[in-house]
């Protein structure tokens, strides 16, 4: 094979400022070493029939990652020790690590961007708050980051313009600069949670390490057997995973705080906390759960 017909099998792709973005965040705040991961089975009875409810009532269908949202939100509010991170001051990199907590239950959310030459690229907008939002506001919150552009989203639109407008060694520093000033994380990160779900296309679980202390993802939903009262049904359920960095907690206080998510998407009705048991904050009963 000669020289030419040899340099038909492969292409040098373009310079891409966010790709470059992207891997420089990954390179340097992802650690797996750091992490540990749970999974679990959900099973969605209730959260199906407050779904149905609401479409009954004339309401929109809060969507699963509102019901995530929503949960994980209240589960850090019980456990606050779980919304915390890891810093480091800016005016002070040598320094010990201080941990920094967070008083606002504040949940990002990972939003897919289509950006030719960098698949790898998705941008995280915040729900603050989310503990208090009712499902309803959370569901509309996502919808309209879904349809987020550069035009109506500042977030996208600051992390986009950093890395396009800006030298490529500038753009790294300044995704970075959150890392070491807890007042920027606030801002541009949110608290300790992301939330990312791959269900719309057909993934069952997703398993990874995240920027942010705590990862929460979910699969698609689906029949799936569980056992019920001894016996062996088709109930709708997905997959849950937390991500947590083991610096911030360890596995006991994890699995409590994982379980109380769990919980309550499973006890959708009978959740004490914010109405739980009312579609979308609406004030409408959830219909009782088919046994």
């Amino acid at each position: 094979m000669n020289k030419q017909s040899r340099a038909r099998n492969y292409a040098m792709e373009p310079r891409n400022r966010l790709f470059e973005g992207i891997r420089g965040m990954i390179e340097t705040e992802i650690h797996p070493g750091r992490t540990v991961t749970f999974v679990s089975q959900v099973d969605l009875t209730q959260v199906e029939a407050a779904r149905q409810g609401a479409a009954q009532a004339g309401i929109s269908k809060p969507s699963y990652t509102a019901f995530v949202v929503k949960a994980t939100a209240l589960a850090l509010r019980e456990f606050p020790y779980a919304n915390r991170r890891v810093a480091r001051r800016i005016w002070t990199p040598w320094a010990y690590p201080r941990v920094q907590k967070f008083f606002h239950c504040d949940i990002a959310v990972a939003v897919e961007r289509a950006e030719e030459g960098a698949e790898s690229v998705t941008f995280a907008d915040i729900l603050r708050d989310a503990d208090q939002l009712p499902l309803a506001e959370i569901t509309r919150q996502l919808a309209d980051l879904a349809r987020s552009t550069k035009e109506n989203n500042r977030q996208w639109r600051d992390f986009h313009n950093v890395m396009t407008r800006t030298p490529s060694w500038l753009g790294k520093l300044l995704l970075r600069l959150p890392l070491m000033a807890p007042s920027l994380w606030v801002k541009w990160r949110g608290a300790a949670v992301l939330v990312s779900s791959p269900a719309k296309y057909g993934v069952d679980s997703l398993v990874a390490t995240w920027t942010s202390p705590l990862g929460v993802s979910f699969g698609l939903v689906k029949p799936r057997p569980v056992v019920v009262d001894g016996e062996v049904v088709a109930r709708p359920t997905f997959n849950l995973v937390l991500t947590f960095d083991r610096r911030i907690m360890a596995g006991a206080q994890a699995a409590r705080f994982f379980s109380r998510i769990v919980d309550i998407l499973q006890k959708v009705q009978e959740c004490p906390l914010d109405g739980f048991s009312r579609v979308a904050g609406s004030g409408i009963p959830v219909p009782t759960a088919a046994a």
